[in-house]
Parts: structure tokens; sequence; C-alpha cells
């Protein structure tokens, strides 16, 4: 495990999957992040790339050039959180780490990548970038995003009840699953009006995840009703919010930032007609960021 601190925070990650596994606040000894040890939900933080949530038929169609394409097999969430990444640099307030293709990763995804992935304290912010590059000569297309669980158990409290986001108020649209076939999108959303106080309960979660799009305001915050302690999350170039809790008894919220979508029931196997899909052209690259101020 590598450790990064200052004089507000204590941050562990693993290389395996360049994870955030742990942020404590040393003025009141806080644990923010999810251990991963309970429950269903093994991790805490993965990265998800180069695709999101479950894949049509569990295959991707990806253009190679003029008149040539290519089907590859692709697992839920990509294959990034699940693999060793290169150590780049380690200071005592910054770490960071990269992925590149081998071959395992060849017979994934045909794309010549680099994906960096950092971690920056500064005071009582963490910043969490992902810098993607396509070092290929083919125009290289993607999605990446987090999947951070906030452990709800602040100094012993674990009810769930007592935890709630807050949003500025706005109205944007949401995603549900669809119910003949749980395990992708249905096409239709609807309209979802995000208040100050969205209170937290498992009933809230019942049918998997809130997927929600549009939201104009980047800022979110995790609060505690019966202290002050809590964060603020930011997220940039992620357009897509997604909000998923375990039903069973682990005390976590995940807030996941996506520059990228679950497939919808009737979506495409061709990456290029995939929502939300990221594009690439030859030696350019892209950053994206989530913005976590702990107090």
């Amino acid at each position: 495990m590598i450790k990064i601190e200052n004089e507000k925070l204590v941050v562990l990650i693993n290389k395996f999957g360049a994870e955030l596994k742990s942020v404590v606040n040393k003025e009141n000894n806080i644990e923010y992040i999810w251990p991963g040890t309970d429950g269903s939900f093994k991790k805490s933080a993965p990265n998800l790339f180069p695709f999101i949530g479950n894949i049509l038929k569990g295959e991707i169609d990806y253009p190679l050039g003029k008149d040539e394409r290519v089907s590859l097999p692709m697992t839920k969430h990509g294959f990034a959180r699940d693999l060793d990444f290169e150590t780049l640099e380690i200071t005592k307030t910054t770490a960071k780490f990269q992925l590149k293709p081998n071959e395992y990763i060849k017979e994934k995804y045909p794309y010549n990548f680099s994906l960096i992935i950092e971690y920056i304290l500064e005071n009582d912010t963490l910043h969490h970038n992902y810098v993607v590059k396509n070092n290929g000569i083919v125009e290289m297309y993607y999605h990446i995003g987090g999947h951070t669980a906030f452990y709800c158990n602040y100094n012993g409290d674990s009810k769930f009840e007592n935890y709630y986001l807050e949003f500025k108020e706005e109205k944007c649209s949401f995603y549900k699953i669809d119910e003949t076939n749980n395990s992708f999108l249905s096409e239709i959303s609807e309209e979802l009006i995000v208040t100050e106080k969205f209170v937290l309960s498992k009933e809230k979660f019942s049918k998997d995840a809130i997927v929600i799009d549009g939201l104009k305001n980047n800022v979110v915050n995790l609060r505690h009703t019966k202290s002050n302690h809590g964060l603020e999350f930011k997220f940039e170039n992620l357009p897509i919010l997604t909000l998923w809790t375990s039903t069973d008894s682990s005390e976590f919220i995940c807030l996941e930032p996506w520059a990228g979508i679950t497939d919808f029931t009737n979506g495409s196997n061709r990456v290029e007609d995939k929502r939300e899909i990221q594009k690439l052209n030859s030696n350019e690259q892209k950053k994206y960021s989530q913005i976590i101020r702990f107090y």
C-alpha cells in the first residue's frame, strides 16, 4: 500500500487498480473511504476504463481504420480496476500510476493507449485525476470514470438514514434500469429534481443505481445530520453522475462520475454508437478530475 499525507489527511492507495483505499482526517480520525472488507462490494474506489457498466453480448466492435473492424470481449466496468499499474512517481503528497497495453489487454482492447491516474493532496483536498492518451495512429474510443465508495460511519454512526447528499436544487434526468433486462438501462429517461437534501436510504436503491444525466452543477456534498463533518465532491469532464449502494447492510454510498454510461437494452455493439463515447485522435490526450474536500 502506498501512503501520501500532509498536515490534514493520510491517504492510502493500492497499486493494484491504482485504487484509493483510505482517507483519514488527522483532526477527527474519521475514515472516509469504504474498506471493502465486508458485505457484497469488495472494492473501495475502482477506476473504470476503458468501458463502464454492463456490455451488450459481452463484446465490443471497433473500427481500426479504413474498412477494418474487430470484435473483442469486454467485461463489466473494463479491465483497469483488476490490473497492476506501473508506479511513475511518489512524493510525500503525490502518487502517479500508469497503465499501458500488454498481451492480456491487447486481447480485449485494440488501441495503443496510456492511462495515468494521479492523486495530489492539497490541504484538506484530494485531486484524483485521469489522463488518457492515444499513442496509436487510428482514432481511439473509450469510457472513463470513478466508483468511489464513501464510508457512512462517522465516529461509529452507521445508520444510513443519518447521511444525505446535498445538491444545488435543479432539474435533470435519470435513467432507470430496464425492468425486463436488469443488466442494462431503459431508453426512456425521466425528469428528476434533485433537492438540497437527498436523504440516503437503502430503499432508494432497491432497483440498483440511480444514473443522473444533465446536472449543470458539478458539485455534491455528502453530509452527516448529527455532525458538521462530510465531504465536497466536484467532478470535471465527467457528465454522468451515478449514485449506488449495496442493498445489504454495508455502510457506504458510491459517487460515480462518468464520461460514459452502461449499455442500453436497445444499444449497439459498435463502439462509435455508444452513449457518451469519448474519442481521441492520434497523440491526443484528455484529463478528467474528481476533486474531493474532506471536512
